[in-house]
C-alpha cells in the first residue's frame, strides 16, 4: 500500500498543471486582492491580509484536493482501476491511498501562499499557529477529496475537468472564499455556512485569529466527510462492477 502510494504521488508531481492551479494561481490572486488593503483593516476579528491568506490558500486547496477526480477518470477509462481490481490491494485500500493522495495537494497551496503572506505582508502568527494551520487545512480537505474521487469515478473524461473547476469554482464563491460572508446577502450568508468549503475555510481563519475552530463548523465539515466518502465508495463499487 505503501509503496502504491509514492508511486501514485510521483505520478502526480510530474503533473505540471498541479504546480499552475494549486500554486501560481492562488497566489497571484492573493497578490492583487491584497494590493489595497490597510495593514491595519480587518474582516471581523482577522487582519484582512490573513484572512484572504487563508481564504486563497483554501481556495489553492480545493483545487489540488480535487484534481485527484480527474487523473481517477482518464484511469478509469483507460482500464487502470480494472487492473487494480486483480492486485492484491483490497478496494477500500485503493480509495484510502487516492483519498490521502487528494488531501496531500492541499498543502503545497497553504505553504506557497502562506510563505508570500508572511513576507510580503507581514502576516505574523505564531509557530503554533503556522502548524496548526497547515495541519487543520490538511485534514480539513479530506471531504473535498472524497468528492473529487467520487467525480473521478462517476464520470467520463471529457466531463470531469469542467465539472471539478465548475464544482470548486462554486464551492470557493458561495463559501466565502472571494467574497466574506459578511459582505453576502443574508441568504447567500446563511447557505454559505452549511457549505463545507465555508467551514474548512473557517478553520484558517479561526488561527489566523487566534481562536479554536468552532465546534459546530466541525461538526458540519466532518458530517459533509461522511456524505462525500460514502458517495466516493458507492461510486466506486459501481465503476469498478461495470466492464
Amino acid at each position: 500500500m505503501i509503496a502504491y502510494l509514492r508511486f501514485e504521488l510521483r505520478r502526480l508531481i510530474r503533473d505540471p498543471r498541479v504546480i499552475v492551479f494549486t500554486i501560481v494561481l492562488p497566489v497571484l490572486i492573493y497578490f492583487i486582492s491584497t494590493g489595497s488593503a490597510g495593514a491595519a483593516d480587518k474582516i471581523g476579528s482577522v487582519k484582512v491580509a490573513a484572512y484572504l491568506m487563508v481564504s486563497m490558500a483554501a481556495y489553492g486547496a480545493l483545487v489540488g484536493v480535487m484534481s485527484v477526480g480527474i487523473g481517477v477518470a482518464h484511469e478509469r477509462a483507460a482500464g487502470w482501476l480494472r487492473q487494480l481490481r486483480i492486485s492484491p490491494l483490497a478496494p477500500g485500500q485503493v480509495v484510502v491511498v487516492k483519498a490521502v493522495l487528494a488531501s496531500i495537494m492541499a498543502i503545497p497551496s497553504v505553504a506557497a501562499v502562506g510563505i508570500i503572506a508572511a513576507t510580503r505582508n507581514g502576516v505574523d502568527l505564531s509557530a503554533l499557529q503556522w502548524v496548526s494551520l497547515v495541519g487543520l487545512l490538511w485534514l480539513g480537505s479530506l471531504p473535498f477529496a472524497a468528492l473529487g474521487l467520487a467525480l473521478g469515478f462517476s464520470l467520463p473524461p471529457n466531463l470531469i475537468q469542467p465539472a471539478s473547476m465548475l464544482g470548486v469554482f462554486g464551492l470557493a464563491f458561495l463559501g466565502g472564499l472571494f467574497v466574506p460572508v459578511e459582505a453576502m446577502p443574508t441568504a447567500l450568508a446563511k447557505i454559505a455556512t452549511w457549505l463545507p468549503s465555508n467551514r474548512y475555510a473557517e478553520l484558517g481563519w479561526s488561527v489566523a485569529g487566534d481562536k479554536a475552530p468552532p465546534l459546530g463548523g466541525v461538526a458540519i465539515l466532518v458530517g459533509w466527510t461522511l456524505v462525500f466518502g460514502g458517495l466516493a465508495a458507492l461510486m466506486y463499487r459501481r465503476s469498478a462492477a461495470q466492464k
